[in-house]
């Protein structure tokens, strides 16, 4: 390198930039590299596309190695994109399509959005036979006709932000294998009932923003395929019952800010793969139990802006593996219930913002994987319902969970919630008096005491040994953990309606029984609670002893008293038995008090029975007699129907084989009248052909000898004429006085401005008519070879090309006769026209199938003009 000098260096790159860059640019710009082009006029090239603004089409040629085609208010039609694959043609103000594109056959994506679109027409994109999707949005379409998707088979179409209101029944029906579907931000109010029958491929339907009042159970019954369903912002005031039952396969699903105010258990039956659902904006004041059993992979749930005033703790059942929460803004919602994420625990991202909740549910501590906690805007009570949270939160931390700022209430300081939390002085439940054991008499009243020492003050549970249950809290404001209860219930949660009561609760928390019988005798559990802490202790109630000795000796007197007098009963009801027995008082009283005698009824009795058996003897022997003839009678009428239908089979099959003859017979002289008939036909159709023919033959031979004829008086006329003219014209200069010539001579006349003629003009006139009137005259030798070969071919019809040809050009230039392709078809010529005399303004035209053009004589005309004109002005 350092013997080679500078310049000898500079002069190996060149050479090599000539022997190897060079032709690699020219042969790159030969197989479609843009870049190196010049593009037309506001536009540039990009790779294979090719992007335009504020233009118009004018001039714009799209280079044929452009795939991509990019116009923004480019404004004009008829635009080639014969190699066009996509065109984005948008802010343009097109109004229609029909001439906008020229050859769109391989034009796959085509983008019309953001332009005047107004209306559509049956067919439109007929000639779009490669296009794969179509995105015509934010227009201003009206009107969908029936078929103006006829021959499309897109697999995307977006219709968004159009004015649509209502749709023609199926009429995407020809895109059986479209994808995806954007109907939203329009006017649409229904969909009917399998309106996408054949569209069972869709996955990605929207809906949103439309008006859409009802949808009936099976609008939808038919979308398998359906994965992303948005539905929002519409007017459903209730979802029909089984209207997702079919959406198998539905993972997105999107219902917020519709006037739902009721979800039925079942709404969501058959969603088993939904994995993201937003159910906000409606009204609903409570989640149904077991609306989302039925959803058991959904992982994000969002409710915003309901009127939800609770959640209570089975209503998340069903959706473990739920990650990701979204409660937030429910101006109504006061409670998330204690045990409400113990069904979700696996939730990664929990957010109850800004609602009007007073303290978190306790189970917040169980989700071990959340990451990201937002409790912001709520108006949190900070007291000691919320005092584990400050440990909880402090942990959270250090595990890197992002939470919002942590404040107690509208008013208090910002993000003080923990520091408030860990100066609260809460203490758990201590029993500091409770009633001891007592023995209480029958009928006696009984005050049962437990006294605690905790802050705040526990709710006291007082469960009887009837298992009836008694709650107390000290402080209605603040509710306690069994608020949802009622006052006094049974082990069954059923109120006790007792008026006026004999078990309630004291003011203070004591529990009074008014009135004590044996069975409030036993153990009573006082359960005392509060948000640090439980506690539980027993007081028991016992009856006095003597109350009981008494009760024993009372009971011993009364058992002694009635089993003396059931003895004493029932020797008197013997003792009686006996003297009726003894004497035979009821013998002669009643039949069925004697017992060794038959009475006269039992004696009918028997007999009765004894006729009955007879009878049914008599019967059954009968009935076997009447069965065996019956047998025999059907066996011999079976027989009978057997004969009978051989013989009838034998007749039937000697009919059928006359009929066979006969219509052989039928078939022969029907064949022998239609050939016949048939040859007559065709004869008949042969004599009428040959003798239009030979009319239509004669008719024109003689349309054209009437031609011919007036054609020769014509040049016969302007022969005439001609030499009247040239007599005037030579009478006029040999009386032109001889002082004119002279001052011609001197050079005078050239500056009139009035003369016009010209000796020399005079001479040149009559050489032209002379030509003309010599090549007319020729019309008329017999030995010319025009005349020879029309009178060789008398019925030859030339046709357009044997007109073109100059073999067949006639030597009358401007006459021309219509050609005859088919003579069978010619209709009947109408009668030539009256001659008139010499004018050449009538009989110009005639009105024949081979008729004379107007051009006959417009040169003979100019001709007689001018000289005319010469003459005047001489």
């Amino acid at each position: 390198m350092d013997t080679i000098s500078q310049p000898h260096y500079a002069g190996v790159k060149l050479c090599f930039f000539i022997l190897f860059i060079l032709p690699t640019v020219k042969s790159h710009t030969r197989h479609g590299d843009l870049t190196l082009l010049r593009p037309p006029e506001n536009c540039q090239y990009l790779k294979t596309t090719l992007i335009c603004r504020n233009r118009t089409t004018e001039g714009l040629n799209i280079n044929p190695a452009v795939t991509h085609v990019d116009l923004d208010r480019v404004t004009g039609a008829n635009l080639d994109v014969t190699n066009v694959h996509q065109l984005k043609w948008t802010r343009s103000e097109i109004v229609d399509v029909s001439d906008l594109l020229v050859k769109p056959n391989q034009l796959k994506k085509l983008d019309l959005a953001y332009n005047n679109l107004t209306k559509l027409q049956d067919h439109q994109f007929k000639d779009y036979v490669s296009l794969n999707e179509l995105n015509i949005s934010n227009n201003a379409i009206v009107d969908l006709p029936r078929y103006v998707f006829s021959n499309l088979n897109l697999s995307k179409l977006c219709l968004a932000h159009n004015n649509l209101i209502a749709l023609p029944f199926q009429v995407f029906k020809p895109m059986q294998h479209m994808h995806m579907l954007d109907l939203s931000y329009n006017h649409l109010a229904t969909i009917l009932d399998h309106f996408f029958m054949l569209n069972k491929y869709i996955e990605v339907l929207l809906l949103n923003d439309n008006r859409i009042n009802k949808l009936t159970s099976n609008a939808l019954a038919d979308l398998t395929e359906l994965q992303r369903l948005d539905l929002s912002n519409n007017k459903l005031n209730v979802i029909a019952k089984g209207l997702f039952d079919r959406l198998n396969n539905l993972k997105y699903l999107n219902l917020a800010n519709n006037p739902i105010d009721n979800m039925a258990s079942g709404t969501f039956r058959g969603l088993n793969n939904l994995r993201q659902l937003d159910i906000s904006g409606n009204k609903v004041t409570h989640l149904t139990f077991g609306l989302l059993h039925f959803s058991p992979n959904l992982i994000h749930l969002t409710i915003d802006n309901t009127s939800l005033e609770s959640i209570r703790n089975s209503e998340l059942l069903g959706v473990s593996g739920l990650k990701t929460l979204r409660i937030r803004n429910n101006r109504y919602l006061k409670e998330i219930e204690a045990y409400v994420l113990s069904d979700t625990p696996l939730l990664t991202e929990l957010d109850i913002s800004g609602n009007e909740l007073q303290f978190l549910p306790l189970t917040l501590k169980n989700l071990t994987n959340l990451q990201k906690l937002n409790i912001s805007n709520n108006p949190w009570a900070c007291d000691c319902r919320m005092f584990w949270f400050y440990t909880w939160a402090e942990k959270a931390r250090r595990d890197n969970v992002t939470m919002s700022d942590l404040s107690c209430g509208p008013y208090a300081y910002p993000n003080d919630m923990l520091l408030t939390l860990h100066h609260l002085n809460c203490t758990s439940p201590r029993i500091e008096y409770k009633t001891p054991t007592r023995l209480y008499r029958l009928k006696s009243d009984a005050l049962l005491e437990c006294r605690y020492a905790a802050y705040p003050l526990p709710t006291l549970t007082w469960v009887t040994p009837k298992r009836e249950v008694y709650h107390w809290n000290p402080d209605p404001f603040v509710p306690g953990i069994f608020d949802k209860h009622p006052h006094a219930h049974s082990q069954y949660m059923t109120p006790l309606r007792v008026i006026p009561p004999r078990i309630q609760v004291l003011d203070n928390g004591t529990l009074w029984i008014k009135n004590v019988t044996r069975e409030d005798c036993g153990r009573y559990t006082c359960y005392a609670s509060n948000p640090v802490a439980n506690q539980t202790e027993d007081v028991l109630l016992h009856i006095d002893p003597t109350d009981w000795n008494h009760v024993r000796i009372i009971s011993l007197i009364v058992g002694t008293q009635s089993a003396a007098g059931f003895l004493g009963l029932t020797l008197l009801v013997q003792f009686l038995r006996y003297i009726i027995n003894r004497f035979g008082i009821f013998n002669n009283f009643c039949s069925f008090c004697k017992r060794d005698r038959v009475s006269p009824r039992a004696r009918q009795i028997y007999a009765m029975l004894d006729n009955i058996e007879q009878y049914k003897s008599q019967q059954l022997e009968r009935l076997r007699e009447n069965y065996t003839q019956q047998v025999h009678r059907i066996r011999d009428n079976c027989n009978q129907q057997m004969e009978w239908i051989q013989s009838s089979y034998q007749s039937q099959a000697k009919h059928l084989g006359h009929f066979r003859d006969v219509g052989t017979q039928h078939l022969t002289t029907l064949r022998d009248q239609y050939n016949d008939q048939a040859s007559l036909q065709v004869k008949k159709v042969r004599d009428y052909s040959t003798t239009q023919l030979n009319w239509v033959r004669e008719n024109y031979v003689f349309q054209r000898n009437k031609i011919r004829k007036f054609s020769a008086h014509k040049v016969l006329q302007l022969r005439e004429s001609y030499k009247y003219q040239q007599q005037t014209l030579n009478k006029v200069l040999e009386n032109l006085p001889s002082l004119y010539f002279e001052n011609c001579r001197a050079g005078t006349c050239g500056k009139a401005e009035s003369i016009v003629f010209d000796a020399n003009d005079v001479e040149n006139i009559d050489i032209y008519l002379k030509a003309k009137i010599e090549k007319l005259a020729n019309l008329e030798d017999p030995n010319s070879s025009e005349l020879s070969q029309s009178r060789l071919s008398l019925y030859y019809t030339p046709t357009e090309r044997s007109l073109d040809s100059d073999s067949l050009k006639s030597p009358l230039g401007d006459i021309y006769i219509n050609h005859i392709e088919n003579m069978s078809e010619l209709p009947p010529l109408p009668p030539l026209p009256p001659y008139e005399g010499p004018s050449t303004s009538k009989a110009c035209f005639l009105d024949l199938n081979a008729s004379i053009s107007s051009q006959c004589m417009i040169e003979a005309e100019k001709h007689v003009a001018k000289g005319a004109g010469d003459e005047t002005a001489l």
